[in-house]
C-alpha cells in the first residue's frame, strides 16, 4: 500500500514535537526492504542499507544507549533504530512542566490503562500488585525522583559481579584517558556537583543536627568510611577547606575552622539528586531533574538536520536517515537462525509487521526488567536461567511533623524554611545462631524536608512537586513556617538468588489463555522476601525511628499517612506503635510498602562470565545469541540500595563503547614512530588530495566522500625507503549496499606534483590518482567490489581487504601475490594491518595473520619506487572511497 504520511493534527493541537523526532513503522521498512518500498509504490533504490542497531524500548535506558550510540557514530554512517510500545508523551521530566496531573500508576492487579500511559503487561502472586511501565518515550524516567546514590564496592561483590565490568565501572579515569563509567554516569545525570537544588537555612540546619545525632542511630555507616561526595571523589585537584565550605552552602565559615574531614564527611549527607537548579553559564536555562527523553530528542533532529532532502517524493530521504525513531511498535517476538557461531536474531516481530535484521545488525533489549525476561522467554525459550534472581528493593516511609524549635541551628530570624533533601547509609551485619558474622547488607534513608504552615502534611510537595514561577518565589520566602514536614524513606536491597532459588522469578504464565492485547503470553512474576530480607528490614524500620527521633530532638511529633495527620503530639519513641513495621493494611497503619511498586525490579538477565550461572556476558550479550544485548537493571547480579539509574546509564554507556569501541591504546613499540596518534598536531602532517575528506573524531580520522570522487590523506613530511607500517583500521559497514571501501597507498610518488603516469580512464583532474598510477593499495573491501569501469565482477580476490589491489595474477612469482586470506571482518570491531615493504617485496598480516605476499615485476617501474630510485616517491597514505572507514594509530618502522 502507498506510503501515507500521518495526520499529527488532533483535535486540541498540532504534534510538532512527536512528528518531528520520530517516524512510522512503515517509514523505516522501505528504508532497507525492497519489497516494502515497491508494495509503497516507492521507487527502487540501490542503497538500501539496514540498521545496525535496532533498540527495543525507547524508554529510559533504551533512549540514553540510542543517544550514546548517535555520538559515538560522529562522522560514520551506522543507522540505528528505536522501537517504542507507546507513545511520545512529553518532551522532558513531568516536574520541569507545569503542573499537569500526570502522576505514576498505583499498584494493581489489573491490567487497565492508568495515568495516560501506564500500563502492566504481566500477573503476579504480590498481593498488591505493581504499578507497571509507562509506555512512552523516556519511560520512568520521566516520573523518577532523581535520587542517584552510587552503588559502594561492598555491594558488588567480586565473586559475583564480573571483574571487567567493576574494573570499567569504579575506575576514575579509564586506561585510554576517559573517565570511569559510574563517573560518566554521574556527571550526564547530573550527581557529580554540588546539590544545587537544596540550599538554605532549614537544609543547614537538618544536616548539621543529622550529622551531630549519626552515632545513636544504630546500623548507619561510619562517615569517615564512605567515599566522597562526587564533586569532592571525583574531583581533578585536591579539594581545599574553602571548596567545602561552598559545597555545603556555608557563606562563612567559623573561625577556628572546622576540619577539612569534618567538612568531607558532612558533605557526604548531601542528596545525590539528578537535578539542577542553577544554571551553569549566563544566557542559559537551567537543566532541571534528569530524564532520557531530551537526550533523544537532541539525537533525533541532529539525524534528521543531517538527512539531505528528496525532491522527488518532496520529504527528507529518509533512506540516508541514520537515526530513526518509531513509537507505538510492540515487539512480540525475536525470531532466530542457528549459524556457524551459534544462533543469531534475524527478525523483530512487532504489531505493525516483521523487520528483518542484517547478519552484520545488533539488536538491543531495552524493555523494563521484567518485560525483557519475558521477551527472552518468549524468543529464546527456558534455558533455566533466563528469568531467574528477581530482586527488587524493600522500601518503607515515615512522615512526621515537628515544631521549628525541634531544629536547633535554624535561626530564629528566618521565615520561610525552605526545603531539605539528606541521604544516609546504613548496613546491618547478620549473625549466626553463635553469634559469629554471617554477611552483611544494604540500606539507605533519603529524607526530605519542607517548611511548611501549620496545616502543610507533604514535604515532596516542596521538594520535587512544586516549582515555584518567578512571581511566587518572594512572596514564598516571605511566609511563616511553624511546623516542618519530615519524609524518611528507607530503602534496602533484596538478596541475590543462588542457582538453585526459583522463589524469585519471572516466568511465562502457565495458563495460555493469559495473554496481551498482542496474543503474546504474559508474563507470571513471582517476588518473595528471604528471612534475611526481612531481617534486614526490620533493622532499617528501627534505624528510622532513630532518625526521627534525631530531628525531633526532644519535641513532641505528629505523625502523617497518606497525607493526613493521623496521630498528634507524641513522643517519637511511639512511632513503633502507631507505624508497625509492617505493610500498611486497610486502615492505613504500617509503613511498608509492596516489593512490586518501587519500580525498581532487577537481575532477571544478569550477566557473569560462566554461562552455567548468568543470562548475559560482562559486555551485556546473551550467552547463547550472538547479536543481541540487554540495556538496564535485568543485568544485575545484585541490587544494592540504591536507585538503579545511575548504575543503569553507567552500563549503557558501556555497552554503547563496547559496540562502537574506542581504538586500542598507543602502545609503546621499538623502533616505531607514530605518523598519527589522535593528535592535532599530528593530524596536521597529513594533507588531502582529490575528493572527499577525513574528519577528525577523539583519536580516529574517518573518511568521508564528496561528488569529486575517491581521495587520498597522505603524509606528506617525508617519503620511507623501507618500512614496516602498522594501523588500526574500523568497518562500520563491511558488507551490503554502499559497503566500506578504502585501502592503504604506499611508495606512491608525491601527489602534489604532475602525475608521471597517468591514465585516460581517470579524472586528470584529481590528484589522489597519482597514488592509484605510481603505489600500490593494500585493498580494504570484504566485499570485494569489481572496477565497474571495466566490467569487472564482485568478489575477486584482488580486490578483497588485504589483497594488493588490482595484482591479478596469483602465485608466488615476479608480479603475483600469493593471497590467503580467510578472514570475514566483524563491523564496528577494530582491525590491525601490518605492512612489510623491503625492496620491492611486500608483505601484508592482518589481524596477525598473513595474507598476502607480493614481489613486484622488474618490468613495472613506474610503481613502487623507494626514495633512493626517485626522490619524490615513497610516500604513505589513506583512501576514501565509499564508507565511513577509521583509522587510527598509524606508526612505522623505518
Amino acid at each position: 500500500m502507498p506510503l501515507i504520511a500521518p495526520d499529527y493534527n488532533t483535535a486540541f493541537t498540532r504534534d510538532v514535537l512527536g512528528r518531528y523526532d520520530c517516524n512510522t513503522f512503515d517509514e523505516a521498512l522501505v528504508t532497507i526492504d525492497p519489497n516494502a518500498r515497491a508494495a509503497a509504490g516507492l521507487p527502487g533504490r540501490g542503497d538500501l542499507r539496514p540498521f545496525d542497531f535496532i533498540i527495543i524500548g525507547g524508554g529510559t535506558f533504551g533512549a540514553a544507549i540510542a543517544e550514546h550510540l548517535w555520538f559515538r557514530s560522529t562522522q560514520r554512517s551506522e543507522r540505528i533504530l528505536v522501537l517504542e510500545a507507546g507513545p511520545f508523551l512529553l518532551p522532558e521530566h513531568v516536574q520541569n512542566l507545569p503542573m499537569l496531573g500526570l502522576d505514576t500508576a498505583g499498584a494493581r492487579k489489573d491490567h487497565s490503562l492508568q495515568g495516560e500511559v501506564w500500563g502492566l503487561a504481566w500477573n503476579s502472586s504480590d498481593p498488591f500488585g505493581f504499578p507497571g511501565l509507562a509506555y512512552c518515550l523516556g519511560g520512568r524516567s520521566i516520573y523518577w525522583g532523581g535520587w542517584s546514590p552510587r552503588l559502594l564496592d561492598a555491594e558488588m561483590p567480586k565473586d559475583v559481579w564480573p571483574k571487567g565490568v567493576l574494573d570499567d565501572l569504579t575506575a576514575k579515569v579509564l586506561p585510554d584517558g576517559r573517565k570511569g563509567y559510574f563517573r560518566q554516569s554521574s556527571d550526564q545525570i547530573g550527581v557529580t556537583e554540588t546539590n544545587d537544588f537544596i540550599f538554605g537555612d532549614l537544609h543547614r540546619a537538618m544536616r548539621q543536627q543529622l550529622f551531630g545525632g549519626l552515632s545513636s542511630i544504630p546500623d548507619v555507616y561510619d562517615l569517615a568510611l564512605l567515599p566522597d561526595h562526587p564533586a569532592v571523589y571525583y574531583g581533578n585537584t585536591p579539594v581545599t577547606i574553602d571548596d567545602l565550605a561552598k559545597l555545603l552552602g556555608i557563606d562563612k565559615l567559623p573561625s577556628p575552622p572546622p576540619s577539612i574531614q569534618k567538612l568531607r564527611d558532612e558533605a557526604k549527607l548531601e542528596a545525590p539528586l539528578a537535578v539542577q537548579g542553577q544554571v551553569g553559564h549566563a544566557g542559559f536555562f537551567p537543566f532541571n531533574k534528569f530524564s532520557a527523553v531530551p537526550l533523544l530528542m537532541k539525537a533525533a533532529r541532529e539525524a534528521s538536520t543531517q538527512t539531505p532532502f528528496d525532491g522527488v517524493i518532496n520529504r527528507l530521504d529518509d533512506v540516508k536517515k541514520r537515526l530513526m525513531v518509531v513509537e507505538r511498535c510492540h515487539v512480540t517476538q525475536l525470531n532466530t537462525v542457528n549459524t556457524e557461531g551459534g544462533r543469531r536474531v534475524s527478525e523483530i516481530v512487532t504489531e505493525r509487521g516483521v523487520l528483518p535484521v542484517s547478519p552484520d545488525s545488533k539488536v538491543i533489549i531495552a524493555l523494563g526488567t521484567i518485560e525483557s525476561a519475558r521477551l527472552a522467554l518468549t524468543s529464546f525459550g527456558t534455558d533455566g536461567k533466563i528469568g531467574r534472581n528477581l530482586i527488587a528493593h524493600l522500601r518503607s516511609n515515615v512522615d512526621f511533623r515537628v515544631p521549628r524549635a525541634a531544629l536547633a541551628a535554624l535561626p530564629p530570624a528566618v521565615k520561610a524554611l525552605e526545603a531539605s533533601a539528606l541521604f544516609v547509609k546504613g548496613r546491618h551485619e547478620f549473625k549466626k545462631a553463635d553469634g559469629s558474622a554471617d554477611g552483611f547488607a544494604h540500606f539507605h534513608f533519603q529524607i526530605t524536608a519542607s517548611g511548611l504552615g501549620t496545616n502543610g502534611t507533604n514535604s515532596e510537595a516542596e521538594l520535587f512537586k512544586k516549582i515555584p514561577d518567578i512571581d511566587l518565589f518572594d512572596a514564598h520566602k516571605n511566609a511563616t513556617d511553624t511546623h516542618v514536614v519530615i519524609t524518611i524513606r528507607g530503602i534496602g536491597e533484596m538478596e541475590p538468588k543462588n542457582d538453585s532459588d526459583f522463589g524469585s522469578s519471572v516466568t511465562l504464565d502457565l495458563d495460555p489463555q493469559q495473554k496481551d492485547e498482542f496474543q503474546a503470553r504474559r508474563a507470571f512474576v513471582n517476588l518473595q522476601p528471604s528471612s534475611r530480607d526481612y531481617e534486614l528490614w526490620d533493622a532499617m524500620d528501627k534505624a528510622s525511628d532513630e532518625v526521627a527521633k534525631v530531628f525531633a530532638n526532644g519535641q513532641k511529633i505528629d505523625v502523617i499517612k497518606n497525607g493526613n495527620v493521623i496521630v498528634t503530639n507524641i513522643d517519637p519513641s511511639s512511632l513503633a506503635t502507631v507505624l508497625p513495621y509492617k505493610f500498611s493494611d486497610q486502615a492505613g497503619r504500617g509503613r511498608r510498602d509492596g516489593l512490586g511498586t518501587t519500580h525498581h525490579e532487577a537481575g532477571t538477565l544478569r550477566m557473569g562470565e560462566d554461562p552455567n550461572k548468568s543470562v548475559t556476558d560482562p559486555d551485556c550479550r546473551f550467552h547463547n545469541v550472538t547479536n543481541t544485548y540487554v540495556a538496564g537493571p535485568a543485568l544485575f547480579p545484585t541490587m544494592g540500595s540504591p536507585n538503579p539509574m545511575l548504575t543503569g546509564i553507567a552500563l549503557v554507556r558501556r555497552l554503547g563503547d563496547h559496540l562502537m569501541p574506542e581504538p586500542p591504546l598507543l602502545v609503546s613499540e621499538p623502533g616505531f614512530t607514530y605518523l598519527f596518534d589522535g593528535s592535532d598536531a599530528q593530524f596536521a602532517n597529513w594533507e588531502m588530495a582529490g575528493g572527499g575528506s577525513f574528519s577528525r573524531f577523539g583519536r580516529t580520522i574517518i573518511a568521508q566522500q564528496n561528488e569529486k570522487g575517491m581521495g587520498l590523506l597522505f603524509y606528506k613530511p617525508k617519503p620511507f625507503e623501507d618500512f614496516t607500517l602498522r594501523l588500526d583500521f574500523l568497518l562500520p559497514h563491511p558488507r551490503g549496499n554502499g559497503n566500506d571501501n578504502s585501502g592503504v597507498f604506499v611508495r606512491f610518488r608525491d601527489s602534489r606534483l604532475p602525475d608521471p603516469a597517468p591514465d585516460p580512464v581517470d579524472p586528470a583532474d584529481n590528484a589522489a590518482f597519482v597514488a592509484v598510477h605510481t603505489g600500490f593499495e593494500i585493498q580494504i573491501d570484504e566485499e570485494a567490489r569489481g572496477d565497474t569501469r571495466f566490467g569487472e565482477p564482485d568478489g575477486s580476490f584482488f580486490a578483497r581487504t588485504g589483497a594488493i589491489y588490482k595484482i591479478k595474477s596469483l602465485g608466488t612469482g615476479e608480479g603475483q601475490q600469493n593471497y590467503q586470506n580467510n578472514i570475514s571482518l566483524a563491523a564496528r570491531q577494530w582491525h590491525h594491518y601490518e605492512i612489510e615493504v623491503k625492496k620491492q617485496d611486500y608483505v601484508v598480516r592482518l589481524n596477525g595473520q598473513e595474507v598476502t605476499r607480493f614481489k613486484r615485476s622488474p618490468s613495472d617501474t613506474a610503481r613502487g619506487n623507494p626514495p633512493s630510485v626517485d626522490p619524490n616517491s615513497g610516500y604513505i597514505g589513506l583512501q576514501t572511497h565509499t564508507g565511513n572507514v577509521a583509522f587510527a594509530n598509524v606508526r612505522i618502522n623505518a
